[in-house]
């Protein structure tokens, strides 16, 4: 009995290895000059905070990677979630969105980040400081509501 024991442990240990070396499809950062959102629309100093402790690692082009986003298969997982982040949102090409696109955004930021759909819970788990209070995400949502009506007029 104790023999198998080592060897599945010796095996599950080598799988470990093995998967090391298979690719985890993790994004680079490519940012976009003056294309950002900050660039190209108002954001107040305390929203535009918010946002990158909470949005920016999934959804922009400034991604902070840690140390275990390099180890498979978190780094499989990791790399899924902002591969689909900068898909549907991408904070750092917002100046390249038609209005069309940027008024169906923010009303997604806002029933998304009121409803604590965003951030993703798991992500939360990981990075405390992305955890919102209500006041934050208050502040988030009256920020996409009226930068939306900005958008609209122009």
């Amino acid at each position: 009995m104790r023999k198998w024991i080592m060897n599945a442990l010796i095996a599950v240990a080598g799988l470990f290895v093995i998967i090391q070396f298979f690719p985890s499809g993790r994004p680079q950062n490519k940012p976009v000059t003056g294309k950002d959102i900050a660039s190209v629309t108002e954001v107040p100093e305390e929203v535009g905070n918010l946002i990158r402790q909470a949005c920016f690692d999934c959804h922009s082009q400034n991604t902070r990677f840690p140390w275990y986003s390099y180890v498979a298969p978190v780094s499989w997982l990791v790399a899924k979630d902002v591969n689909n982040g900068r898909k549907n949102l991408d904070f750092s090409k917002w100046g390249e969105l038609s209005k069309k696109d940027k008024l169906k955004t923010l009303d997604e930021i806002s029933e998304m980040v009121g409803e604590e759909e965003m951030p993703l819970k798991i992500y939360i788990l990981m990075h405390s400081e992305a955890n919102l209070k209500k006041e934050d995400r208050d502040l988030i949502v009256q920020w996409a509501d009226e930068t939306a009506e900005k958008v609209f007029e122009e």
